[in-house]
């Protein structure tokens, strides 16, 4: 592994001696797709904003690739080393990502109470290519509101230690597609179900709710692992049978669109960018009624053929495909491109589940009770799910468009009657942060 020192700041291929491609993705981005997240940190103790502020200033030193601000260059645009401190707000306030109230920057920062959020583009990362620098960022905080303690740093990368060249790599992606021999598509039904209870579009994100849940992972994995399932899966199908239990009146097919990275298929196992594909889980009206058991087997199923290291170059390919199609470009012509790249990709589906795996927390976790991912649900089927490993728990984060408990109540009776206890934290509403191409 070729290592890259942080004093080189180097990011990849070079576009030149101070700026780096952008993952095509972010061209999608606009006031019709903004697609950012929130990564909410409950600790065992109120926030210290002046920790959190020392801690952020050690952390971008160790990820530069992190610490950036967007330029255009003709009709390209190209990340940029930002030296700009991130900013961080009070009362878990959003700001616009890559405006000047960030300080342009594509991160930024809030705290209020107990939690920390964290904010960024999805077009730019996702879970697994920011846990290294959110764990890396508890690491520091919690070192210096607790010196007396001795924080273990294996499996921490500290500031001035050396980057790999795999993780720092902007441009991750062959010049040529893969062959293809996939087992399984990812093919939707011409017609699926949609919540007609989750009012669309961005002026109705007033009414955006988050329903948590921690539940113990031995309970949750005791009954997960009797059926040969998985915590994607299980979750997948209680939340179908919510869902169909609620609305019989309907035949169409459901379609969960299952969250999954393709960092394994790529060949990038430490890359930061976004790697995430939607895998469909079709379930159609003649499988209403099925016990969670029987639900959960046609769901690993599901993945076994559609979500296969071969099947993920489909998606690899497609990345390719599209970076050569938008070579030569107008800007305009690549975001109007992009952006249905996206809305294709993403597809339609009746409720969406996302689940990061086991991540080690390095001795951390015993000072956070909860982790929670908020997502933009414009385009989702307006209740996404997902799931967080902390601890001894799962945080298991339900996101509507809507504040209605007829879906969390009833997936509540089904955790019941699998005999898995659970405890709720009171609903939310939530706001994410707007994101800006200059």
């Amino acid at each position: 592994m070729k290592p890259v020192r942080l004093s080189e700041l180097h990011l990849g291929k070079r576009v030149n001696n101070t700026s780096w491609k952008v993952n095509n993705l972010l061209y999608a981005a606009g006031p019709a797709l903004v697609n950012t997240i929130r990564i909410g940190i409950t600790l065992t103790e109120p926030v210290d904003e002046q920790a959190l502020r020392s801690a952020l200033s050690k952390t971008a030193q160790r990820y530069p690739y992190f610490a950036v601000r967007l330029s255009r260059r003709g009709e390209d645009y190209v990340m940029e080393y930002n030296p700009l401190p991130f900013v961080v707000s009070p009362d878990r306030n959003t700001v616009t990502l890559g405006a000047e109230e960030s300080n342009f920057h594509i991160f930024a920062f809030a705290y209020e109470g107990c939690r920390i959020f964290l904010d960024t583009a999805h077009f730019f990362t996702d879970g697994n290519g920011m846990f290294p620098f959110l764990k890396t960022l508890l690491y520091y905080y919690l070192q210096t509101v607790h010196p007396e303690v001795h924080f273990e740093t294996a499996g921490i990368a500290l500031a001035g230690s050396e980057i790999p060249a795999e993780e720092a790599e902007d441009d991750p992606y062959p010049a040529e597609p893969f062959p293809e021999q996939p087992l399984g598509t990812l093919a939707r039904p011409a017609s699926v179900f949609q919540l007609s209870d989750q009012p669309q579009g961005y002026e109705n994100a007033d009414g955006w709710t988050s329903f948590r849940f921690r539940i113990r992972q031995k309970d949750m994995m005791a009954f997960v692992s009797s059926v040969d399932g998985s915590p994607a899966t299980f979750i997948a199908s209680l939340i179908y049978k919510t869902i169909a239990d609620a609305h019989p009146e309907t035949e169409l097919p459901m379609v969960c669109g299952m969250q999954h990275q393709f960092r394994q298929a790529l060949g990038a196992p430490l890359s930061h960018m976004c790697h995430v594909n939607i895998v469909p889980i079709i379930y159609p009206d003649r499988l209403r009624g099925r016990d969670v058991e029987q639900l959960n087997t046609i769901a690993r199923g599901s993945l076994i053929l559609r979500a296969d290291d071969v099947s993920d170059l489909l998606t690899v390919n497609a990345h390719i495909r599209h970076e050569n199609r938008i070579r030569g470009m107008k800007l305009s012509e690549k975001r109007k491109y992009m952006h249905q790249v996206i809305l294709d990709g993403i597809g339609v589906n009746t409720f969406e589940v996302s689940y990061t795996g086991r991540v080690p927390w390095s001795g951390l976790d015993r000072y956070i009770l909860d982790v929670a991912p908020y997502f933009d649900l414009t385009l989702s089927g307006g209740l996404s799910v997902e799931i967080f490993s902390v601890g001894r728990d799962f945080s298991v984060n339900i996101m509507q468009r809507s504040p209605t408990t007829e879906y969390v109540d009833r997936f509540s009776a089904l955790l019941r009657e699998c005999g898995i206890e659970y405890v709720a934290e009171l609903p939310e509403h939530f706001s994410l942060c707007s994101f800006t191409l200059r």
